[in-house]
């Protein structure tokens, strides 16, 4: 969750002016843009987490229209920083940063009713994959996790800051070919070790532990009633996509036996439980970054833990706090549907205009 005041935690579920802000920028120069409406989307299972979609009305003092490839709203190294927050009574605002996204595309309408610019934008995880390596790259055998990750990302992206939690975990001798996805190796990278990489809403790439069923408690409530914010809910139940344990084996590892790790749903009260009434269903992934056994059952259960739960999912509709992102756990309540159960929040779309809904998408954290 983002940091917020407990003020704006409070403000949050009670009647509220919003406040919505944009600032381009590209290299020293820097502009605020007016926000007429759009949304951030924040997905945790997508390569580039946050996709921006910003409408703007364009403001005759401040001459917004692009019409050359210098000007701010052209894709050509340009970035938006997105924010939603509270106006409060006395007229000051609190924002939170949704991420910071680079212009992918910027197309301008004008017609009878006016003029409007919109602009599409993905996050700086699209800087890192389109700076695909160019030739083979190698990291050394025994070089620690962290810093081949961030080496191999600021290679493609020299300005890049990054906020890496400290491993001691090491790789084997690893190799990318000419033309690979550096974004996708430095990820797969991250997932050898059991954590996950991303830009986050400041838009610095952050590497942290991957959640794990049940080790947190819910940061928010998402309820019906009075004083909660739950506006619709959907519920739905699939095995499709679902497993309940994971072998996770090493290909580069120059030993006689490669490295090996298992994971498996043994949760007495789960409905996925190994061995139960769902049945055996195991998920099997090789890589090449693995290098130890220890090493393996990390990554077996990082993936593991990422996939519990998603036999029940949840759609839900809910006045705006800008402060949740994925991976944060949520305590939903609608009592006509039987929900009153933690989830992890796996993907959100937080409206900038005044108008809109914030919608999500969840998975139980466990089903019982």
């Amino acid at each position: 969750m983002r940091p917020v005041s407990d003020v704006f935690a409070a403000a949050i579920q009670q009647s509220h002016r919003i406040a919505a802000a944009a600032t381009v920028s590209r290299y020293t120069q820097s502009l605020e843009v007016p926000v007429l409406d759009g949304t951030v989307t924040l997905d945790q299972r997508a390569a580039v987490r946050g996709r921006l979609d910003l409408t703007i009305t364009p403001d005759p003092t401040l001459d917004l229209v692009p019409s050359d490839p210098a000007d701010l709203l052209t894709p050509y190294g340009s970035e938006l920083t997105v924010r939603r927050g509270i106006r409060y009574p006395d007229a000051s605002s609190e924002l939170v940063s949704l991420g910071v996204f680079r212009v992918q595309e910027c197309e301008i309408t004008d017609n009878a009713a006016g003029q409007q610019i919109r602009v599409t934008g993905l996050d700086r995880a699209q800087v890192v994959i389109d700076a695909r390596f160019e030739e083979p790259y190698q990291v050394p055998a025994g070089t620690n996790y962290a810093t081949a990750i961030r080496e191999v990302l600021a290679a493609g992206y020299p300005s890049i800051e990054t906020a890496f939690t400290a491993t001691s975990r090491t790789t084997p001798a690893l190799v990318a070919q000419e033309g690979d996805d550096r974004w996708a190796f430095a990820q797969e990278m991250a997932k050898a070790i059991g954590m996950d990489l991303y830009f986050d809403g400041d838009g610095v790439c952050v590497l942290v532990p991957s959640s794990t069923v049940g080790s947190s408690q819910p940061v928010a409530t998402i309820a019906e009633g009075a004083a909660g914010v739950l506006i619709d809910v959907g519920r739905r139940w699939s095995r499709e996509g679902t497993f309940n344990r994971v072998i996770a084996t090493g290909e580069n590892t120059g030993q006689a036996a490669p490295a090996r790790g298992v994971a498996t749903d043994d949760n007495p009260a789960s409905p996925t439980l190994y061995g139960g009434p769902f049945g055996r269903v195991p998920r099997f992934y090789v890589s090449q970054f693995l290098a130890s056994d220890a090493q393996a059952a990390e990554a077996a259960a990082a993936i593991l833990a990422r996939e519990l739960g998603t036999t029940q999912q949840v759609q839900f509709g809910a006045i705006v706090n800008p402060a949740l992102e994925p991976g944060d756990i949520a305590r939903i309540t609608r009592a006509r549907s039987g929900i009153d159960e933690d989830h992890i929040i796996d993907q959100l779309t937080i409206p900038l205009g005044p108008a809109g809904v914030m919608t999500g998408i969840t998975r139980a954290t466990q089903v019982t």
